[in-house]
């Protein structure tokens, strides 16, 4: 039977935060028996292959963007090399998508089809960062947004609380403390996991209780966290100096309303990607020399996928 590999989401060109939490509840409900979800903190997006080609089991949000064929190939090689990413050329998006693919190998949704497919991807991401080095000119969300708040206020000397221990609060915690920070204090919902970046960095670990006092007691906050609500809310905090909030989650940590209050100032993904896009546009000639081995990477895909009755026509659209 012929099948047919698609993609469908969204991304933070065409989505807030509150939509791509739908679009994420949305393809949460893919019933593809091969299937990859991918979601981070400026996409939610579905990687499937449909054993049938005029069947579509996936339900859309707003105004997704689907590719077909060819054309969800060569945008799932983009994503994956950080061509499509708020900040071009950043890595975090290549591990991410590993993860994805660890957690869809362990769900049984990875079948022969979408296993070569992700393989494929990986080793494209690879030969695009190495060849091009973007690995020296392309900074991740997370450095982009510390080197901001680098910019406009400085980590040194500075108190810093981050919100958060996974992979975006770890490398928050060890950015801040390259720059210089006076102090470091952390908090997790679970205070165990946490434990590591006290370890590794001497950071003080917070009961997440108590954050709005640690909040009080810092200049600089960084939230990274997975909730799917807010976890600094204005009504909760009593500002006595400045302080700036640089919010890394999607939907947002910080309350958007917390940029009201006198004295604090708020930077989220939003303010990070209008920054980045400027960056981008000067990197033209390695958007090129990237469309170039992406293709190549595509037509062997796309070959190899037609030897066992795949459809590789390409198409894509916004439904």
């Amino acid at each position: 039977m012929a099948g047919v590999f698609r993609s469908v989401g969204l991304d933070y060109r065409a989505a807030d935060t509150a939509a791509l939490a739908r679009c994420r509840a949305a393809l949460e409900k893919l019933d593809a028996p091969q299937r990859l979800l991918l979601f981070t903190c400026n996409r939610s997006e579905a990687f499937y292959w449909e054993e049938s080609s005029s069947r579509d089991s996936v339900a859309r949000e707003g105004d997704s963007r689907v590719y077909v064929g060819s054309a969800a190939l060569a945008h799932l090689f983009r994503v994956a090399s950080g061509l499509e990413s708020m900040v071009f050329g950043e890595y975090q998006i290549l591990g991410q998508l590993k993860d994805a693919y660890a957690a869809a190998q362990a769900a049984g949704t990875v079948g022969k089809q979408l296993d070569r497919i992700l393989r494929d991807a990986i080793t494209c991401a690879k030969r695009v960062r190495t060849e091009l080095d973007l690995g020296a000119v392309s900074p991740s969300v997370c450095r982009a947004g510390l080197d901001l708040v680098a910019t406009r206020t400085g980590f040194a000397g500075r108190r810093v609380f981050v919100i958060g221990s996974g992979k975006t609060g770890t490398l928050a915690v060890k950015i801040a403390s390259e720059k210089g920070a006076a102090s470091i204090a952390a908090c997790n919902r679970s205070p165990e996991r946490a434990q590591h970046l006290a370890r590794d960095y001497g950071v003080t670990v917070v009961d997440y209780a108590d954050r709005y006092a640690a909040i009080a007691a810092s200049d600089i906050v960084v939230s990274a966290t997975a909730s799917p609500h807010v976890v600094v809310e204005r009504a909760r905090l009593a500002l006595t100096h400045p302080v700036t909030f640089l919010d890394l989650a999607a939907p947002h940590d910080v309350e958007p309303s917390v940029a009201d209050l006198p004295g604090a100032t708020v930077l989220s993904l939003e303010t990070i990607g209008e920054l980045a896009q400027g960056d981008r546009d000067e990197r033209a000639a390695l958007l090129a020399a990237s469309r170039v081995i992406v293709s190549e990477a595509v037509a062997k895909t796309a070959a190899w996928l037609n030897t066992l009755g795949g459809v590789c026509s390409s198409s894509s659209s916004a439904k």
